[in-house]
């Protein structure tokens, strides 16, 4: 249980950090304003790379789960080159392994993936900030910066645990700039295929409202199919269907939180949630959760939508998918502080720190207490941990759908939340 204890303590020592920060958030913001340093890279370097140096190169700590069972074996198949799915096993995009394949060249060591995916999440803060020059100041971005790298949950998605689910709102970012910052439809298609490539099968879920922002379809389908079809063609004739078996066996592990693992210790007698038309059901909600959202779009600019659209979507998504677990909220941190998130309320706050905490600690705590999956009330009961556990589980699922219902709140008022900025008095 030493893990579980570190990263609660950790994510104890952030919100604090964080609460200190946002309380002063004027001062803060009146001093990124006074000097034009690299803020950026200064904040990945005090909160990414010193604790980074500290954990694994001080103390000589290795980088478990995913890094250890996962990145790191696909990511030596793809320097020699392999072929993912036939000779090295897979649930990621065929060209995830290529991405992890890059920093072992430099150093054969699961420590350099973690590194690596630290400098994506700075590659993901940038272009947010980027993409938010035309709605905030050049402080007010740099303080949104400042306040994720301070929240638990990223620093323990992205140095403790080396997770890449911020890779997807990359390649998101990169299709709406390329799309309304150069008016590019086929490169537009470019970056999300090229996303769908190299992340996850989830990635497809936000393609939706691409098409109601593209002006020439033909060009945006030509730039999806670009490295789309001669990829199916290769993985076809090199694979069969691994490219596609594998990512849906990881698909049918029972994780939590979500629907299953919170309904099954009341209906564990006549609802199984291996049956596979759960899958579909997921994706039919998921995908009328991101048809909603784009309903009540209304006047907004996409700058404010999409943002909204994807954080519902993959909100629903962790909801919705029996394997899902409560990293995926890294998934739509970004958005989250940079759109959602009311800096004026601090219920708002609170919410967001205790969700935070939750989510960090909750994969470990569940793995280490045996993975449970109730069956009955009484077994949640039995055990204080396990009482603890589900407590746990209902608060990020409630919270999930939460975001869902303020996602389409905030599309109905749209000149509250353009106007929203940190340092605004209730």
């Amino acid at each position: 249980m030493f893990i579980v204890y570190s990263k609660t303590a950790i994510a104890f020592v952030f919100s604090l950090l964080f609460i200190l920060c946002w309380r002063n958030r004027r001062t803060a913001e009146s001093l990124l304003a006074q000097h034009n340093w690299p803020w950026l890279l200064i904040f990945w370097t005090l909160l990414r790379l010193i604790p980074f140096v500290s954990i694994y190169l001080i103390f000589n700590f290795l980088p478990q789960s995913d890094v250890a069972n996962y990145y790191y074996p696909i990511g030596v198949s793809a320097k020699m080159p392999g072929i993912p799915y036939r000779d090295v096993y897979n649930p990621y995009a065929p060209l995830y392994g290529f991405w992890m394949a890059i920093p072992l060249l430099v150093w054969n060591s699961t420590k350099a993936l973690v590194l690596f995916l630290t400098l994506v999440e700075l590659l993901a803060v940038w272009l947010t900030c980027r993409a938010y020059q035309s709605r905030f100041s050049r402080e007010e971005r740099l303080l949104r910066a400042l306040l994720y790298y301070l929240l638990p949950l990223p620093f323990v998605m992205a140095v403790l645990s080396g997770q890449e689910d911020v890779a997807l709102w990359i390649f998101a970012l990169l299709a709406i700039m390329a799309l309304k910052d150069d008016g590019s439809d086929y490169r537009c298609g470019l970056w999300l295929a090229l996303g769908i490539l190299s992340t996850k099968a989830v990635f497809i879920l936000i393609i939706l409202p691409f098409f109601l922002l593209i002006r020439q379809p033909l060009r945006f389908l030509a730039g999806l199919a670009t490295p789309g079809v001669p990829a199916l063609i290769f993985l076809y004739v090199k694979t069969g269907f691994l490219f596609i078996q594998q990512p849906m066996d990881e698909g049918q592990y029972l994780k939590a939180p979500n629907w299953a693992s919170l309904l099954h210790p009341w209906t564990s007698g006549f609802i199984d949630p291996n049956w596979p038309i759960w899958t579909y059901v997921g994706l039919v909600i998921c995908l009328l959760v991101g048809f909603q959202a784009l309903r009540l779009r209304g006047p907004h600019d996409y700058r404010t939508y999409f943002p909204l659209f994807y954080t519902a979507t993959f909100s629903i998504m962790t909801v919705v998918q029996k394997n899902a677990i409560a990293n995926y909220a890294y998934l739509f941190m970004l958005p989250l502080v940079f759109q959602m998130v009311d800096f004026r309320n601090p219920k708002a706050i609170f919410g967001l720190l205790l969700f935070n905490i939750a989510a960090s600690v909750h994969p470990s705590l569940w793995w280490r207490i045996g993975q449970p999956y109730y069956k009955t009330p009484g077994e949640i009961l039995s055990q204080p941990v396990y009482l603890l556990e589900y407590s746990v589980e209902i608060f990020i699922v409630g919270y999930l759908l939460y975001l869902v219902v303020q996602a389409q709140k905030q599309l109905k008022a749209p000149a509250a939340w353009q106007t929203q900025r940190t340092d605004s008095v209730p």
